[in-house]
């Protein structure tokens, strides 16, 4: 029976992919600390804001924080996502080396600070943390000194234009970049948050109120760009629970919002 309704979820997930029909919102709680990423477990949501991230119950209340207190450093989290037992943020920029790509580690339960983790990449700008079966996958745009990506235009808008396979030691695997149209879609905004769904990439865009369904694709490098989910809410971090239940933020109001297919 838990295998048949498994498959049943899978298939529901799938029909629901296919139509590009969106989500919407059951529960929503006030947030002040909900500014920038999300991520969620099975009992808590994290509101990732800058040099600041807070735990809280699913019903809303506060149960912890973390301030960033070394300014040396400086810190601006842009996303997360929980794995185990630990909470990986992503986009941290160091005053030693500028754009330098990497994450910062925490533990769940008392949001200490573990470790930082760089991905090997000088002047790229970490926006997006993800999973895979054996691997993980990371958004990014490319910079150089001088402020330029890898092609030579100047990137002023900072639009997220790859996404990058690691394997589970933190080795560039191999690497995809964004279709053309989706950039000019997102500009002057960047690509924000990242989720694998039945195999597929979603991703969405600071104050885009829809998430972008890509593929990889058979030949090539160039991602394909192959649908749009509507969300109700502004997305700036995306996340999935253990019930399938995506959770984002309203930057404006501060809300943390949970929506499920409708």
């Amino acid at each position: 029976m838990h295998n048949r309704m498994i498959l049943l979820a899978v298939a529901l997930l799938s029909a629901f992919i296919c139509h590009g029909q969106g989500y919407e919102a059951v529960h929503s709680f006030k947030a002040p600390e909900a500014k920038q990423g999300v991520a969620v477990d099975g009992k808590y949501f994290y509101a990732i804001s800058n040099q600041q991230i807070t735990k809280y119950s699913r019903n809303g209340d506060s149960l912890a924080t973390w301030f960033e207190k070394d300014r040396r450093l400086i810190r601006h989290f842009d996303g997360g996502i929980v794995i185990g037992k630990r909470l990986y943020c992503s986009h941290s920029n160091f005053s030693a080396v500028p754009m330098a790509s990497s994450i910062e580690v925490f533990d769940t339960r008392t949001l200490k600070h573990l470790e930082s983790v760089s991905f090997g990449i000088e002047y790229g700008s970490c926006t997006w943390i993800v999973p895979g079966k054996r691997c993980w996958y990371v958004c990014f745009a490319h910079y150089d000194k001088n402020g330029e990506s890898a092609g030579g235009k100047v990137i002023r808008d900072a639009s997220w234009t790859q996404l990058v396979q690691f394997d589970r030691k933190w080795r560039k695997v191999r690497g995809w970049i964004l279709p053309p149209e989706l950039v000019e879609e997102i500009r002057p905004m960047s690509l924000s948050g990242g989720l694998f769904v039945n195999g597929k990439f979603w991703c969405t865009g600071h104050d885009a109120q829809k998430i972008y369904v890509l593929e990889f694709p058979p030949y090539g490098t160039t991602l394909r760009w192959t649908g749009t989910i509507s969300i109700p809410f502004h997305g700036q971090g995306i996340a999935l629970d253990p019930d399938g239940h995506l959770w984002g933020i309203d930057r404006k109001q501060r809300l943390v919002i949970e929506a499920v297919p409708e």
